[in-house]
């Protein structure tokens, strides 16, 4: 019988569930999390039961770490004695230079292989989870080679293989800075009542902001340097943007960017 446990029950680890289900990957899907959520994964049929970490840990065949960066951070620390030799280990971490290097020196027992679906609502916790999340998303993996290239791909996503390093200076451009940009506009425009005439471009450039604070606290942290570097180069490019408008020289700026908008959604 293969197993599969999730620890954390939130909206990834819920829709992974699901997802496994439905492809039929795995005989038995286990849920670690707290009682409330655990029960909430329960009621969607993302698991068939819930059991503490450490009766459900040395069950998998597969075990996937579905919590905020420093939580599977700690996890790591003291996972290792509870798994079953050779279980695959992975996360859904938001950042993975640090989740790594910890997984290397830690995980001895297991093959720990870092990842980051590309994927996410607005909605969180197991009531938002629906099977279809990773269809058509990139999934990050930072090893080739293993079975878990298999599974990502039979729920539907596409495998990107990047070092953990490669991935954190991409995402802090590809990610990190669209949730910044869009919760800065909307806390400037915090100041400034203009529900009368917002339209929906306002409503799609500040949907980011609605994300919470706890769940970015820990990407921020893990991932300070190219986070500053993003940014830094964002205000670069705005202080250039604004003198182009100051001399009625904005073109070149509206015609790069729309032909890097037409790249992003061109198969």
């Amino acid at each position: 019988m293969r197993i599969a446990v999730i620890v954390g029950t939130g909206l990834l680890g819920s829709s992974f569930g699901l997802a496994v289900k439905r492809a039929g990957l795995f005989d038995r899907v286990i849920g670690v999390s707290s009682p409330a959520v655990v029960q909430k994964a329960l009621d969607v049929g993302a698991v068939d039961e819930a059991l503490p970490l450490a009766e459900a840990v040395p069950l998998g065949d597969l075990v996937l770490l579905a919590q905020p960066v420093r939580r599977i951070l700690t996890l790591i620390q003291s996972l290792n004695e509870l798994l079953r030799p050779g279980a695959l280990v992975t996360d859904v971490g938001s950042t993975k230079a640090e989740i790594c290097a910890a997984g290397a020196r830690h995980l001895t027992r297991g093959q720990f292989v870092g990842g980051h679906p590309m994927a996410g609502r607005e909605v969180r916790g197991p009531e938002g989870a629906t099977a279809d999340l990773f269809i058509g998303r990139p999934w990050v993996l930072t090893t080739t080679g293993t079975a878990l290239t298999e599974i990502v791909t039979a729920l539907g996503a596409s495998p990107v293989f990047l070092d953990p390093a490669a991935h954190d200076r991409m995402v802090a451009f590809s990610s990190h800075l669209p949730q910044l940009l869009s919760t800065c506009l909307a806390a400037y425009l915090s100041g400034h009542d203009v529900k009368q005439v917002a339209g929906p471009g306002l409503l799609d450039m500040t949907r980011l902001a609605q994300s919470s604070y706890e769940l970015w606290e820990d990407i921020l942290l893990t991932n300070q340097g190219n986070v500053e570097s993003a940014l830094d180069g964002l205000i670069g490019e705005m202080q250039s943007f604004r003198r182009a408008v100051g001399q009625g020289n904005a073109s070149s700026f509206f015609e790069r960017a729309g032909q890097s908008a037409l790249k992003l959604r061109t198969p």
